[in-house]
C-alpha cells in the first residue's frame, strides 16, 4: 500500500497542512502535507506509483515539455557578470490545461469566484454549450444566446482565456435546433445544409475576434453510451444523423473560407474508453480523420474523454498512440470520470493527465467543467459548491502548479551565466546584484534561445 499526500498550492479552501521534512527524492524540502481529513490511500491496483509506463511517461514529459532556460547576464559594458543572483518564475505553461465553462455563470456578477477560479486554473477553455446548434439559435434563451455568448468571450479574451469553438455543427437532427427540425422537416437536406451554412458564417463573423479554432464537426460518427457502439460512419450514418462525410467536408471548406488562419478540428467521444482498440467506434472515427485529412482541410483530432469504472492506462494509452498515428494535433477535449468514489477520481486523474502530458501529439487537455455549482455532472466536478477542492482538483493542482511548473533561482556561473531546465511557458526573470534589480519577461520554447540581461 502507498500513501501519497498531495501538496496544495493558491487554494482558498480550509485544509490542515503540517510541515514535512524531504522524505523522497519527487517532494520539495519542507513541502506541506495537505490533509483533506486523511491521505489519499493508494493501493496496488490503483495508482501504480512506481509502473513502468509511468516512469518512460515522465521521461517523455522531460524531453518534450522542457527546453534549457539559459540566461546570460553583462554589464552596461558588455561584460559578463559572475555572482549574479537570478530567479525564474514561471507565469503561464505553454501547454494548454482547460475546462468547460457557463456563458451565463461568466456574465453573472453574483459569480466572481466563478470567475477568478477560471483565471487561477486555465488558459483556454470553451463554452459548454453556448456555440452547439441549438443554444446558438435561441432555443436554450437569451442567458446562453450570440449576445450573451460574445459577451463572455470579450471577458475571456481580455483575461487571454483562449476558448476554442465547440462546435460549429453536428449530424445529428435530433441534437439540432428547433428551426433546423422544422427547416429539414419542410426542406430536407437541401434546405438543412444552407442553413448549416449561413450559421458557419455567423459563428465565424462574431467571435473570429477571439476564437480561431474550432470542432467544425461534433460526433461525426455519434454518441457512445456505456454496452453500445454507435451505428455508423462511412456509407451509412447512425439514427438521427442526416449528413454523412462527403457532406461534412463542405462544412469543413466553409469554416477554412471563414478562418483562413484557423485550426479545424473533428471531436468524438467513445474512442479513449472503448473496449478494444479496434473497436468499431475507434474505426470509424478513423475513418473520418483520413478522409477529411485526404481532403487537406483537417488541423487537428479531438478526443472526447468521458470514462466510468476502472479504466486500464495501458489500454487508453494504445488507443491514443493509434489516433496519434495519423500525424495530427491532439486535444483532449472533455475530461470527465463518472463515479461517487472521490478517491479513485484523484487517483485515475493524475494517470491521465500525466499520459496525455507526456505525448508528444497531446497539445491540450481540457476538463469537461470543473464545479459543482455549474457542471451538468456534478460527481465529475474538481471543486465542490463550497470550493472545496475534491481530490481530483488537488491533483490537478499539484501537477500544473507544482510538479510540472518551473520556479527556481540560482547566481551565475564565472562566465556570467545561469541554466536550468525548465517547462515550456511564459517567465518573469529578475536578476539581482549590488542591491539593484532588473526584471524580464520571457517565452521559453523548444528553441531553448539563451535570454541575455543587462544591467542597468
Amino acid at each position: 500500500m502507498i500513501f501519497l499526500c498531495i501538496n496544495k498550492r493558491k487554494f482558498s479552501e480550509a485544509v490542515t497542512c503540517v510541515e514535512a521534512k524531504r522524505h523522497n527524492s519527487s517532494m520539495k524540502k519542507n513541502t506541506p502535507l495537505c490533509l483533506l481529513g486523511s491521505c489519499l490511500i493508494f493501493g496496488a491496483n490503483c495508482y501504480a506509483a512506481d509502473a513502468a509506463w509511468r516512469t518512460e511517461a515522465d521521461k517523455r514529459i522531460e524531453e518534450y515539455r522542457k527546453a534549457p532556460l539559459h540566461v546570460t547576464v553583462i554589464d552596461q559594458q558588455g561584460k559578463k557578470v559572475a555572482g549574479a543572483e537570478v530567479r525564474v518564475a514561471m507565469t503561464r505553461h505553454a501547454f494548454e490545461f482547460g475546462s468547460a465553462v457557463k456563458v451565463a455563470a461568466i456574465n453573472d456578477p453574483k459569480q466572481e469566484d466563478y470567475r477568478q477560479k477560471i483565471l487561477e486554473l486555465f488558459n483556454s477553455g470553451t463554452f459548454e454549450n453556448a456555440l452547439k446548434v441549438k443554444a446558438w439559435s435561441g432555443d436554450f434563451g437569451p442567458a446562453v444566446g450570440p449576445e450573451a455568448t460574445v459577451q463572455a468571450l470579450h471577458w475571456t479574451h481580455e483575461n487571454r482565456i483562449k476558448i476554442r469553438g465547440h462546435a460549429m455543427t453536428g449530424n445529428s437532427i435530433r441534437r439540432s435546433s428547433k428551426a433546423f427540425v422544422k427547416l429539414h422537416e419542410e426542406g430536407g437536406k437541401p434546405a438543412i445544409m444552407e442553413a448549416v451554412m449561413k450559421s458557419i458564417d455567423d459563428k465565424a463573423a462574431q467571435t473570429g475576434f477571439a476564437i480561431d479554432e474550432w470542432d467544425v464537426v461534433n460526433h461525426p460518427v455519434g454518441i457512445q453510451r456505456p454496452g453500445r457502439e454507435a451505428a455508423g460512419a462511412g456509407n451509412s450514418q447512425p439514427s438521427g444523423q442526416v449528413f454523412g462525410i462527403e457532406e461534412s467536408i463542405g462544412w469543413f471548406e466553409r469554416s477554412r473560407a471563414n478562418l483562413p488562419e484557423g485550426r479545424l478540428y473533428l471531436n468524438e467521444s467513445g474512442v479513449l474508453p472503448s473496449p478494444e482498440d479496434d473497436s468499431p467506434q475507434v474505426q470509424k472515427y478513423l475513418t473520418w480523420i483520413n478522409h477529411v485529412n485526404a481532403s487537406g482541410l483537417l488541423d487537428g483530432v479531438g478526443l472526447q474523454a468521458h470514462f466510468r469504472g476502472d479504466p486500464d492506462i495501458i489500454s487508453i494509452e494504445g488507443r491514443l498512440n493509434k489516433i496519434a498515428a495519423v500525424g495530427l494535433p491532439i486535444r483532449i477535449t472533455e475530461f470527465t470520470l463518472n463515479g461517487s468514489d472521490e478517491e479513485k477520481q484523484g487517483q485515475f486523474t493524475r494517470e491521465f493527465m500525466t499520459l496525455v502530458f507526456s505525448h508528444p501529439s497531446v497539445v491540450g487537455f481540457q476538463c469537461w467543467g470543473f464545479w459543482e455549482g455549474a457542471i451538468f455532472q456534478p460527481e465529475v466536478a474538481m471543486f465542490r459548491k463550497d470550493w472545496s477542492a475534491k481530490p481530483n482538483g488537488v491533483v490537478y493542482q499539484d501537477l500544473v502548479f507544482e510538479k510540472w511548473w518551473t520556479d527556481e533561482s540560482g547566481r551565475t556561473d564565472r562566465a556570467g551565466d545561469y541554466q536550468t531546465s525548465a517547462f515550456l511557458g511564459e517567465y518573469e526573470i529578475s536578476v539581482s546584484t549590488g542591491g539593484k534589480t532588473v526584471m524580464k519577461t520571457h517565452i521559453l520554447d523548444k528553441t531553448g534561445e539563451t535570454l541575455v540581461i543587462q544591467l542597468d
